[in-house]
């Protein structure tokens, strides 16, 4: 189940400006298809077109999404394909029910949303499904989403000063929960996440003079409330804690020493696979 366009090209155009267009923006991999995957985000995506081997041009272009996704997944996508379309000025083909005759970002996001809202109706519904099933609020989706889109902006706003990290997605013992690394007490921008995993090198337990060990703690958020400036709203999507140290001070190396390595079980999650809580409970069988 997807969410597909069909673009048509006023003329046949050179496969290789097709090319070039993809090859000129962050994220794809371009070859028979140009395949967008974000690692910052978890976004993808792709273009992909048929090829007239005897001339090399290109008369129609097809787009396709997954549906059964994070509502965010539209909101990343939406951009690249109106860029798309203002350098091609491409015939829509939309077949989704009510689809656009020309291209408008809101009838994308609503074509998008209202697919994804019925793949979520027909799998949780009619499906036993295979896996645990994670999921988060909307809003906390988009926050989340909006944090690791922008943390390239973010990074190159700060230099090598401050460390930006990537919120990631876990199940600890089983439990979704939100998170960041933490190497070491360095100077990082830490957002408004559940847990802090907290990476031990030279301050390890066990570490002595020229010999680190690494080991890791979780910690909860608030926990750092006792060595760390509180969660502010700075205008970023989520509140931070900005510390106003180059180096870890002795109260920070202290705390960390301190704490008890983690004896959680922990494994990642993909972003793609925790789904939307509204829209998951609306539709979830009765168990």
């Amino acid at each position: 189940m997807s969410y597909d366009l069909y673009f048509d090209l006023s003329q046949p155009t050179l496969c290789a400006d097709i090319e070039r267009h993809f090859r000129e923006r962050p994220h794809y991999q371009v070859n028979d298809a140009a395949v967008y995957q974000n690692a910052n985000t978890g976004v993808y995506f792709q273009f992909n077109w048929p090829r007239d081997s005897a001339v090399d041009r290109v008369s129609r272009v097809a787009f396709n999404m997954n549906y059964f996704r994070p509502h965010v997944f539209g909101l990343e996508a939406e951009p690249e394909v109106r860029a798309f379309v203002a350098r091609f000025s491409p015939k829509v083909e939309d077949p989704q029910m009510g689809g656009m005759v020309s291209y408008a970002r809101e009838r994308f996001l609503s074509g998008w949303n209202t697919g994804n809202e019925a793949a979520y109706g027909g799998i949780l519904q009619m499906q036993q499904p295979t896996r645990k099933l994670y999921t988060l609020p909307s809003a906390d989706l988009e926050r989340i989403w909006r944090w690791n889109l922008l943390i390239e902006q973010t990074q190159a706003k700060f230099g090598q000063s401050l460390f930006v990290p990537r919120i990631m997605l876990l199940a600890v013992n089983g439990e979704l929960t939100t998170a960041v690394a933490w190497a070491d007490g360095i100077p990082e921008l830490i957002p408004e996440v559940q847990a802090v995993f907290v990476v031990r090198d030279e301050l390890s337990s066990d570490s002595v003079a020229h010999n680190s060990a690494k080991d890791r703690c979780l910690i909860r958020q608030s926990a750092l409330d006792a060595v760390l400036a509180p969660l502010v709203d700075s205008g970023y999507p989520l509140r931070v804690r900005s510390p106003s140290y180059n180096k870890p001070p002795a109260a920070v190396r202290t705390f960390i020493k301190s704490l008890a390595a983690t004896s959680d079980h922990i494994t990642g999650i993909s972003f793609d696979s925790v789904l939307d809580r509204e829209l998951a409970s609306k539709y979830a069988r009765s168990q």
